[in-house]
């Protein structure tokens, strides 16, 4: 007989962790606090052995936050100590320089579903003082064809780690993280996992910001918050496919092999090569030219989209591949235009933002 009554929403469980940023954690832990379903999220702070004074920003909120203060021991070791303090049904692992809207857990929470092993949505790029750039991350949010993705390019689009929220079954089959791998870029793995052990739901408006450190007019080829060196950007994409194919192996489902390239990620490998220095290129198995080779044969296969956009991507990489170096970085420096999606609603956006800095 079928039970008409509601299911129980499930509690949220928001897991900050932060290392060295006293000038930005309060904000992050106070946007934590202030969902309008209070009732139902726990915060966590995670100091992992930061030398600042972070310890001194967060020590006040003890009362309504679980603090947890430990040496340091890399990202992936904050996420460990803090899914195994959470209790919530699903969680968030927010790091302590971005910050989530106050309708945030409200949504994810409405959106959840059983059989649901990811709630992903936009997030706001800001600048480093925390002013809108008017773009938000990811250009693409993946759901339907992310296990597709996923099990053939072991990539699809997802947001950074503070634009997810887990189910807590499915973080038991990823967790705990390698500590000793994953020091820096540990939301990696249950990103690109999730829609091998579940259902991926997006919800495509920004419920949170996400903060750009990186000057907008440097020298950088990239634009993210990771070191700006190109090699450890391909070290993190190789990273990444392994995690896919031993996590793939491990659950007894099918995967490409070799995995391919997103497209974001062959024009990373392309800019790598020709611009990431003898430790890039000797690490680019079996040779730079065959690395390149399989990141065109990645975009050309990639399913989402069109022959025209597939075509102007072949022309750029081989143009950074082989044009003169001057022209081709000039080439290589049009991957930073590709950060993020303009943000068509910027008048509000900035609103938003400007109003809750003002509160910070």
């Amino acid at each position: 007989m079928h039970d008409p009554s509601p299911r129980p929403a499930p509690r949220l469980s928001i897991v900050i962790d932060n290392y060295n940023y006293e000038q930005f954690v309060a904000r992050a832990i106070d946007s934590a606090l202030e969902q309008t379903v209070a009732d139902l999220t726990e915060v966590i702070v995670v100091d992992d052995g930061s030398t600042d004074r972070s310890m001194a920003v967060i020590a006040p909120y003890a009362d309504r936050v679980r603090v947890i203060d430990k040496p340091n021991g890399g990202q992936a070791s904050a996420y460990n100590a803090g899914f195994a303090a959470a209790r919530g049904q699903l969680v968030l692992f927010l790091d302590a320089d971005d910050w989530l809207y106050p309708d945030a857990a409200a949504e994810i929470i409405a959106a959840w579903t059983p059989g649901t092993s990811k709630v992903q949505f936009l997030l706001d790029m800001v600048d480093g003082a925390g002013d809108p750039l008017h773009r938000q991350v990811p250009r693409e949010l993946h759901d339907t064809e992310a296990a597709r993705l996923m099990r053939t390019c072991g990539a699809y689009g997802s947001p950074p780690g503070s634009g997810n929220a887990y189910d807590r079954d499915y973080l038991r089959q990823v967790m705990p993280l390698d500590e000793s791998a994953w020091r820096t870029g540990a939301d990696s793995v249950p990103i690109l996992l999730a829609p091998a052990c579940g259902q991926v739901r997006s919800l495509r408006r920004a419920l949170g910001a996400y903060r750009i450190h990186r000057a907008l007019d440097d020298d950088a080829l990239v634009f993210n918050n990771y070191s700006g060196s190109l090699l450890s950007e391909y070290l993190r994409i190789t990273a990444g496919k392994r995690a896919v194919a031993e996590g793939l192996d491990r659950l007894g489902l099918p995967r490409a092999e070799p995995l391919g390239l997103a497209p974001w990620e062959a024009r990373t490998v392309a800019m790598c090569a020709r611009f990431g220095g003898p430790q890039a290129r000797a690490l680019m198995q079996p040779s730079p030219g065959a690395v390149v080779r399989h990141a065109l044969d990645s975009v050309c296969r990639w399913p989402l989209i069109t022959v025209r956009r597939k075509v102007q991507l072949v022309v750029w990489m081989l143009g950074v591949a082989a044009l003169p170096l001057p022209l081709a970085h000039r080439l290589a420096r049009m991957h930073r235009r590709s950060a993020g999606l303009p943000d068509h609603s910027a008048h509000a956006a900035a609103a938003r933002l400007a109003a809750m800095k003002s509160h910070g």
